[in-house]
């Protein structure tokens, strides 16, 4: 009687392990779902996409952090109305970059001329650094108070001296979007899922080793 007790409590441990296992990864799931469903709310304006943005990871920063328990709601309007204004206006200058850059590349592409070459790689270098520029650009705004010109100076310094990262941060960005595009229920945790995992990257590869030199 004494082992069939015994045996019982084991089984009734494993059990009680895998249960609180399962509702460990379905809260995780949930926190992941609910942050991706505030920043695709706050998307919808289109002109709050940055701030909107900068809060998400504002919020994952909290969780890498101090754990998933932290109150999203709370924290994601927090980091929303902290960085507002600074995210609102590189927002603004971000579009006014894009379409500048947009139009050069049709202008240069439907045209020929004298060292159309030449004028090529330019503007696709300057399309590399503002891409470069855009992946880190809320690394530093949710960690550093900076101002606009030098937030944007770090994000680009930031870019070209770890340019493997940087290379590996666009290729989960296009990776994600892949598998969204195939698996559309991947949209349900898309953001929170890469902001997360880019954040983790950048803290522990690059923000610390930073933090031990200087």
């Amino acid at each position: 009687m004494v082992k069939k007790v015994q045996r019982s409590g084991k089984g009734g441990n494993i059990m009680e392990r895998q249960t609180n296992m399962f509702y460990q990864i379905l809260s995780i799931f949930t926190s992941f779902f609910l942050l991706n469903l505030m920043w695709l709310i706050v998307c919808l304006p289109i002109i709050t996409i940055f701030p909107a943005t900068s809060a998400l990871f504002g919020t994952v920063r909290r969780w890498t952090k101090d754990g998933f328990d932290v109150g999203i709601l709370r924290v994601f309007i927090q980091q929303f109305k902290e960085n507002f204004k600074k995210s609102f206006i590189i927002g603004i200058f971000w579009l006014a970059a894009f379409v500048i850059l947009y139009m050069d590349v049709y202008i240069v592409l439907q045209n020929e001329f004298i060292g159309r070459g030449i004028v090529i790689a330019l503007v696709l270098l300057l399309v590399l650094l503002f891409a470069f520029t855009t992946v880190y650009v809320f690394f530093v705004l949710v960690n550093y108070e900076l101002t606009i010109i030098h937030t944007l100076k770090n994000a680009l310094f930031l870019a070209i001296s770890h340019l493997n990262y940087t290379v590996i941060f666009i290729g989960m960005i296009l990776i994600g979007l892949i598998i969204t595009y195939y698996f559309t229920f991947f949209l349900l945790i898309f953001g929170s899922v890469l902001a997360f995992s880019m954040y983790n990257i950048f803290h522990s590869r690059i923000q610390l080793k930073l933090e031990q030199v200087n």
